[in-house]
């Protein structure tokens, strides 16, 4: 068999089985009614409370759960805090102040009560991808070599991908990779992205700790660059750096992360 039919029979893994607990048959009812349209998805169990829901992912270990954030019993987050491992999860909420819980939980999406059938519809697709890139871990064989199974290690920490962020009275999703720094401003963190900014509120403390040291890295205490989007630095008098961004940004590295800085740059092979 050629390499390419050998890697379309390991990756056609095209069922996939959705488990669905809200206390509210509206929301089940239209979450149900959208899978059932996919020929690809089998809907395992319908749960009205956490504990029924906790039951039904023991027996049924679904790919892929759409849970109310505020379910009767057990909530939402401890449901899945408390389950074993499920590669995709789509938490579901009334309100938008808990989408930024959800994705520090690395759920696939969040959508917010009433569903619109378009918007479901791209967390489904979403959490469809997301149990392809869990099932893409396992190496495909050659005719020399045994299938090695890659287990992810429960000890590496994981980081932020997305941020929830608003804007009026809407919420988006940020992709954390495209964002070029990030300022503190009193209780909050202001994103930039290129001439936008926005503000979200969080200590930037608690943001650089789950934030990827390989991507970012602190140059003052108000201030975490992009490593990929820095263009150059310059020494400045008393031992401060002038740090220049690709989108002609300058900002101040103070000498006290100047050692830290140097680190991250050692790993993009730089050479003082």
């Amino acid at each position: 068999m050629a390499t390419d039919s050998i890697h379309a029979a390991a990756f056609a893994q095209s069922r996939f089985r959705a488990l669905i607990a809200d206390d509210q048959p509206s929301a089940r009812e239209a979450i149900s009614r959208l899978l059932e349209e996919d020929g690809s998805i089998e809907i395992v169990s319908e749960c009205c409370d956490g504990k029924e829901a906790l039951a039904a992912i023991a027996e049924h270990a679904p790919d892929m759960l759409f849970v109310d954030v505020q379910l009767p019993e057990v909530p939402g987050f401890q449901v899945v805090e408390e389950s074993r491992e499920i590669p995709a999860v789509v938490f579901t909420s009334a309100l938008e102040r808990y989408a930024a819980r959800a994705f520090d939980a690395h759920a696939a999406d969040y959508v917010v009560k009433p569903f619109h059938n378009e918007r479901l519809l791209q967390a489904v697709e979403r959490a469809k991808l997301r149990v392809q890139m869990e099932r893409s871990r396992i190496t495909v064989p050659t005719p020399s070599r045994p299938v090695p199974i890659l287990v992810p290690n429960q000890d590496s920490p994981r980081y932020l991908e997305r941020l929830a962020l608003r804007n009026g009275d809407r919420i988006f999703f940020q992709k954390v990779q495209q964002v070029d720094s990030f300022t503190s401003a009193a209780n909050y963190v202001l994103v930039h992205c290129g001439a936008q900014s926005h503000r979200m509120r969080s200590t930037m403390n608690d943001l650089e700790k789950k934030l990827d040291p390989r991507q970012f890295v602190r140059i003052h205490r108000c201030t975490v660059i992009n490593i990929e989007c820095l263009r150059e630095f310059r020494p400045l008098p008393h031992g401060d750096y002038m740090v220049k961004l690709i989108d002609g940004k300058e900002l101040i590295m103070s000498r006290n992360y100047r050692q830290q800085f140097r680190k991250a740059l050692s790993a993009l092979s730089y050479t003082q």
